[in-house]
């Protein structure tokens, strides 16, 4: 009995070495936890790996998308292949992308964002040209300064204006009053359109102004104001007014090339006959 006890106890002595557990049912629970583990491991790691490799997860589709006339989707392209990031669904960084875009001068506002699995999504918003800014560069009506490739705005039709340079705002703010002044005295017998504007330093002003009649305007009948520093809105609103019994003293065959109405008690104005 006594070898029996023994060989019993060594017997107990030995599973205790080799188990840790109470019961079979934590052995197996122990078991299942490690595997899930180790599974889950290899799942993350694949993943990981494949979303890794540019071959997969490729961005295939780019949607250009908001109020614009300028931006091309190739210049968008050029844009993120200038970032040297990889061209895959997680490599793109939409911010990175997103300040890239607002580097186009004539972008006003962008926004980038990833649609799963292979869309790149672009809403992009342009200043819109109002005017040209000393022949280099355009406003919009709030005096936003941009540039635009000239091959693209080589049909655009827009008043020009000229001034120093930080001034865009100011010029533009006494043009509109100027432009607002045209258009109240404005008659079925008489408009003058201002194509052009230009301040000075000493904010001196010129116009080129077209005259026309009703909606038909005369071709190659510009002509320069000089209005100066000093009661600019007055000297204007004082021409037009003065305009007609002006054109009326003119004979037929010339007209008004220049008009300097810096004087207080009149205009000056040069003429040249009108070639038929």
């Amino acid at each position: 009995m006594k070898q029996v006890r023994q060989a019993a106890q060594r017997r107990d002595i030995k599973k205790r070495k080799l188990l840790i557990f109470r019961n079979t049912e934590q052995l197996i629970g122990f078991l299942f936890f490690i595997t899930i583990i180790l599974i889950s491991i290899w799942v993350i790691k694949s993943i990981r790996n494949w979303m890794d490799n540019p071959e997969q997860m490729v961005l295939s589709q780019l949607v250009l998308s908001g109020d614009h006339t300028y931006t091309t989707e190739d210049d968008i392209r050029k844009a993120i292949l200038g970032l040297g990031l990889p061209n895959t669904y997680i490599g793109q960084d939409v911010d990175d992308i997103q300040q890239e875009v607002m580097r186009f001068p004539w972008v006003k506002q962008a926004s980038v964002r990833k649609q799963w699995p292979d869309r790149l999504i672009i809403y992009v918003q342009e200043y819109k040209p109002a005017f040209y800014w000393n022949d280099l560069f355009l406003l919009d009506k709030k005096g936003n300064v941009f540039s635009v490739p000239l091959d693209r705005i080589a049909e655009l039709q827009l008043p020009r204006l000229y001034g120093p340079e930080g001034k865009a705002k100011a010029v533009l703010e006494t043009y509109y009053k100027l432009d607002n002044i045209s258009k109240k005295l404005a008659n079925s017998q008489l408009v003058l359109h201002i194509k052009a504007a230009l301040a000075d330093e000493r904010n001196a002003w010129q116009l080129m102004v077209k005259q026309c009649i009703g909606n038909f305007c005369l071709e190659n009948q510009e002509m320069r104001l000089i209005l100066g520093s000093e009661n600019i809105e007055q000297r204007f609103h004082q021409f037009i007014k003065l305009f007609p019994e002006i054109q009326s003293r003119i004979p037929v065959d010339e007209r008004i090339t220049v008009a300097d109405l810096r004087y207080e008690n009149g205009i000056s104005v040069q003429r040249e006959k009108i070639v038929q």
